[in-house]
């Protein structure tokens, strides 16, 4: 597992990184930076696979700098481009798991399957989720979120062909709940690419 800083812009970006293979492609919360998916063991289980996992920081969090971007997509069509990353699948929870979905949603031919985690705001992104329709998604949240309902799940699962969901867990960040029924979901969803 390696820290490494990359300059977007003008500005310092960090992401963890582990393994080899595919990239999958981590955002965090608006609680949280890429040390979250060190603590509940994800990269290393995404790692263990055949996958390289990849946490950043998104702008503003953790240890990297603000910078200007415009919109998250901006900033991750950039960081993806500097990382020399094609097609990943992209995974995000809560914010990070809205900003997953917008940026699915805009650049769809880069997306091999989504894993989205409590993901809010998802009805910003209805009327566009036909240009995702058929990509792979894990849909993950924990019973009793009370900060993205269940409406989310739903409008994703109505929408989206391919989606699966697991309920893992009580709270919202539920990976923090049951970290080991939430790597074994992500890695079996990984596993069936």
């Amino acid at each position: 597992m390696k820290e490494t800083f990359v300059e977007l812009d003008g500005a310092r970006i960090r992401y963890i990184e582990d393994g080899s293979g595919r990239p999958v492609l981590i955002l965090h919360g608006a609680s949280f930076n890429a040390e979250v998916w060190v603590k509940t063991g994800t990269l290393n289980a995404i790692s263990s696979i055949g996958w390289r996992a990849i946490a950043v920081d998104m702008p503003g969090f953790g240890k990297s700098e603000k910078g200007e971007f415009g919109t998250m997509s901006a900033f991750i069509s950039k960081f993806a481009n500097a990382l020399g990353l094609n097609e990943f699948v992209i995974m995000g929870a809560s914010l990070g798991g809205k900003e997953a979905l917008e940026y699915s949603v805009l650049n769809p031919d880069r997306i091999i399957g989504l894993i989205l985690i409590g993901a809010v705001g998802v009805w910003m992104y209805e009327s566009r989720l036909n240009t995702i329709s058929d990509k792979p998604a894990l849909l993950i949240w924990g019973a009793e979120d009370s900060i993205s309902p269940k409406e989310n799940y739903s409008i994703l699962l109505k929408n989206l062909r391919n989606a699966k969901l697991k309920i893992i867990g009580k709270i919202h960040p539920c990976y923090l709940e049951e970290p080991e029924k939430f790597n074994a979901a992500v890695q079996e969803f990984l596993a069936s690419l």
